[in-house]
């Protein structure tokens, strides 16, 4: 396809890749940029031939997508369309000038065969030596009888024409779909144009349809559906974390789409993505979460290398992967950096619906409250009317940011917490014991003779050194109960987590056939089984304590109240004798105004009385 460099420099810059001003960028290196855009928009590729089905190092930007999406001719020349915004010519066009078409209807449907894959086992049985040392480079981060354990359980061969390992890829049926074909150092050839090729790290079978990874272990985590999976870049890095004890999947790379059909696989799950330290990483993972949102994902998160470097003080060169992590933090006994995405938690769809719609309630409130609509208010010029919108906001906001303070958990709901932690507390300690048993009784040899394992004490003394971070932060003494309760609680998730690691190393254990595998996983074991023993030990008594703790301060609550209560009944018992004595008042001195009225009629009787006395007395005088 013709097109302007700007056009194709933007669409490959869309793709995930950083593109410089003179038409230069990174594909397959690291150091110096290996492609060129030219002027008509065409593709060049200094240090290999990785177009036309790996014969020719030029091409355009249809060969660029079909290459770096794996995908067909009619998907590459859709999303070339996309990139681009450019009507591309009908496909005889393309096939008159010898473009691989590659359609869907010419991929290979029929499945590759159990038997055919024997070959490898074959072959690496065969060449075992060579085998070891191409293992020992794909998967740093593993001792050799983890590798042994991941080989076996993957299906790990060798194909000594092309020396490469070979891995089946399945697909949502377990039917393998396409090999996964590796080599980190692969030598060049000549191929028959006479031009030196060096094929890419990895390669899959040609015109082969492709799958995510690992999707039958997808299928198992969803028993555990609220434990994280990590979306690695590609096969290398998800047998690297599977083989630490970690969940995870890839769709084989930081620029392959979720497609509709593995969409309902990934609905409801919680998942890290943990793409590369470069340009095309940081983009792919920014593509990808937007498809696994649209997937109806829970939770997701992006692995934040940033984070990591500043956390654990680690140089970190341009591509440096989770491979590359987990291989060095091995080699420095540094601890697995789950800090660095936990406060990095995208909103979920779930979350984001339910805010949608507290914002929908609030906004109507308002329009009932203000007489105005919220389109109004938008398209109105009038600023009173906005004024009026914009105070009633503020104090209802403000006032619901007040409530909220204002809550507070009371001691009696601490309470239920902390009862509800020691419930989960004697849970965790009955599996611990469990794992234990596992340890003490395994079968030596073919015999089924049993050995038993003593503990190691001092073990158990020096625990306190390998502690986890999160117990070295004690609460301080004076904080609240409901900080300790949320840091026991926090702590107690932590710890929940470790046990869905810890319950797949003592199933693993339990599985192992090797006796020398399983003398070193005993060992390994034995550690984190009495670490995890020694933490539930510190929580519980940490737990009981704040029981302890709240119990009282709820009887000093009691206490309160009935001082309160009584405080108030003498109160009121004071205000009714106040009451009374100034009834009392009232009644005397009612008595004594009535004694005055009584006193003042008398006095003005008697003097009546002896008025007509003296009258009587003096008329019956002139008489005589």
């Amino acid at each position: 396809m013709n097109a302007d460099k700007e056009v194709i420099m933007n669409a490959i810059s869309n793709l995930g890749f950083e593109v410089f001003r003179n038409g230069q960028f990174h594909w397959n290196s690291s150091n110096t940029p290996d492609m060129q855009i030219n002027q008509n928009g065409s593709i060049h590729c200094w240090t290999n031939s990785p177009f036309k089905n790996n014969t020719s190092n030029h091409g355009d930007l249809i060969d660029f997508i079909q290459m770096v999406n794996r995908s067909s001719f009619l998907e590459a020349k859709k999303e070339a369309e996309r990139l681009t915004g450019l009507k591309l010519p009908s496909l005889d066009n393309y096939k008159d000038n010898g473009y691989q078409m590659r359609d869907d209807t010419n991929k290979k449907v029929n499945y590759i065969s159990e038997t055919f894959i024997k070959n490898f086992d074959i072959q690496r049985k065969e060449n075992f030596e060579r085998y070891k040392e191409l293992l020992n480079k794909a998967l740093p981060s593993l001792s050799f009888d983890e590798q042994k354990e991941v080989a076996l359980r993957y299906q790990i061969g060798y194909i000594k024409q092309s020396d490469r390992l070979s891995m089946p890829i399945r697909d949502e049926t377990n039917k393998i779909v396409t090999l996964w074909k590796y080599n980190s150092n692969p030598k060049p050839y000549v191929n028959n144009q006479g031009v030196e090729v060096t094929p890419g790290k990895v390669l899959f079978t040609k015109g082969r349809e492709r799958s995510p990874f690992n999707l039958s272990d997808l299928n198992n985590y969803r028993k555990d559906i609220g434990k994280e999976i990590f979306l690695c870049a590609g096969e290398k890095d998800t047998l690297n974390m599977i083989g630490n004890g970690y969940r995870a999947i890839t769709l084989g790379s930081e620029n392959e789409n979720l497609k509709e059909k593995y969409k309902p696989y990934f609905k409801d799950l919680n998942i890290v993505i943990a793409y590369d330290n470069d340009d095309a990483g940081v983009k792919g993972a920014e593509k990808i979460a937007t498809q696994l949102k649209d997937a109806g994902v829970k939770e997701i998160k992006t692995w934040n290398w940033d984070k990591i470097k500043a956390n654990q003080k680690l140089e970190l060169s341009k591509g440096f992967d989770m491979t590359d992590y987990l291989t060095v933090i091995k080699k420095h006994n540094l601890k697995f950096d789950k800090t660095n995405y936990q406060e990095n938690t995208n909103i979920s769809t779930k979350e984001e619906n339910m805010r949608a719609d507290n914002f929908k309630k609030f906004r109507e409130e308002m329009e009932k409250e203000t007489g105005f609509s919220f389109n109004e208010v938008q398209k109105s010029n009038n600023q009173a009317m906005k004024q009026k919108w914009l105070d009633t906001w503020n104090q209802k906001y403000l006032k619901k940011i007040e409530d909220n303070e204002n809550k507070k958990t009371s001691n009696s709901e601490l309470l239920k917490v902390v009862e509800k932690n020691s419930e989960i507390l004697e849970d965790l300690e009955k599996k611990a014991n469990e794992y234990k048993e596992v340890l003490k009784d395994f079968s030596i040899n073919e015999t089924e003779e049993k050995k038993d394992f003593v503990e190691n004490k001092d073990f158990i003394k020096n625990i306190e050194a390998d502690k986890v971070e999160e117990l070295e932060a004690e609460p301080e003494v004076k904080a609240e109960p409901e900080v300790k309760a949320s840091f026991i609680s926090h702590k107690i998730d932590t710890l929940k987590d470790a046990t869905v690691s810890l319950s797949s190393n003592v199933k693993s254990f339990k599985d192992a056939i090797n006796f020398e595998s399983k003398q070193e996983m005993f060992k390994r074991l034995e550690k984190e089984i009495a670490e995890f023993k020694e933490m539930i030990t510190q929580l519980k008594e940490e737990n009981k304590l704040l029981k302890q703790e709240l119990e009282l301060l709820i009887e000093h609550d009691k206490k309160q109240t009935q001082k309160q209560e009584l405080e108030k009944d003498n109160l009121s018992l004071k205000d009714k004798i106040e009451a009374l004595k100034e009834k009392t008042s009232n009644s005397k001195k009612e008595f004594e105004k009535s004694m005055d009225l009584v006193k003042n009629k008398d006095d003005s009787e008697i003097s009546e009385t002896v008025k007509k006395t003296n009258k009587i007395t003096y008329e019956h005088t002139q008489d005589i």
